[in-house]
């Protein structure tokens, strides 16, 4: 005969009071239940304060990305609006300068210069991803520029105008018929300093039948200067000149009416108008 196991249940009871009311009630509950009712406060609590704290940092949050907004908006209103403008305003000055470079540049081509390293009309725009790299190509470029202008016959040797021009003229000694004159004549006194119009290596510096005294000076691209004429010659053969440099002084040596620097500019050595190097049209 088996025999039953009797274990004894554990109650506490909850008595309930209403002022009221002179009669109370009570509820027994097991012990274990009740135990377990403080783990599920405990739960509830906690999953109370994580909703407090997550509401908190989502409010953070918003005002966060509000003052965000905020700071992005005035960033467009004050900074980007007018970088915008002053980068188009850039651009318009950088078209703007690219057209003379170009007028420049058909300038030096249509006198022998073909050999410039760097070429206009959009090609800056090429691997240019920012403005840095746009600025740096025209400073090449103009660097390329300057350089080939050294090397270009430009402006006056001397101070004074020409007063005969190149081409077809009287003669100047008996004042009939015509002969071709193949530079030009600049006035002025005895002794006036003579200055090469461009860098260049010299070529000839003695006296020439017709010109007297006279200074010849090879340049890049083809081109030669000759300077006519002089009272005393200050460079020698085979000597590097820059542009400015005084090369001689003005004189009446050779076939001359009187003070005066002839002066003629060639191209694969043949002379050319020298006026169109003059002043830059």
């Amino acid at each position: 005969m088996s025999k039953r196991s009797t274990k004894k249940v554990d109650y506490s009871t909850v008595v309930i009071v209403n002022r009221n009311n002179p009669n109370t009630k009570s509820i027994s509950v097991r012990t274990k239940f009740l135990s377990r009712i403080k783990v599920y406060f405990t739960i509830v609590i906690c999953v109370f304060i994580g909703l407090i704290t997550s509401v908190v940092i989502l409010t953070s949050e918003a005002r966060k990305n509000a003052s965000a907004k905020r700071e992005l908006d005035w960033f467009k209103r004050e900074i980007a609006g007018p970088l915008v403008t002053d980068t188009l305003r850039a651009r318009s000055y950088i078209d703007n300068i690219e057209s003379k470079l170009n007028r420049i540049q058909k300038y030096l081509k249509q006198r022998g210069v073909k050999d410039s390293q760097l070429e206009l009309g959009g090609k800056a725009d090429q691997g240019a991803n920012s403005g840095v790299a746009y600025y740096r190509y025209y400073d090449r470029y103009l660097a390329d520029l300057i350089k080939n202008l050294k090397y270009m016959p430009l402006g006056y040797p001397h101070h004074n105008h020409s007063n005969s021009r190149y081409g077809y003229r009287s003669n100047p000694f008996s004042g009939g018929g015509s002969e071709f004159h193949s530079g030009v004549d600049i006035k002025g006194t005895t002794g006036d300093p003579i200055k090469a119009t461009a860098n260049g290596t010299v070529i000839q510096a003695g006296w020439s039948d017709g010109y007297g005294n006279c200074v010849r000076i090879k340049h890049s691209h083809g081109y030669q200067t000759l300077y006519g004429h002089l009272s005393r010659i200050s460079v020698r053969q085979g000597q590097k000149v820059k542009a400015n440099q005084v090369i001689g002084a003005l004189g009446s040596t050779g076939r001359s009416t009187g003070p005066h620097l002839h002066y003629e500019v060639r191209f694969k050595n043949k002379p050319i108008n020298p006026e169109r190097f003059l002043k830059l049209k």
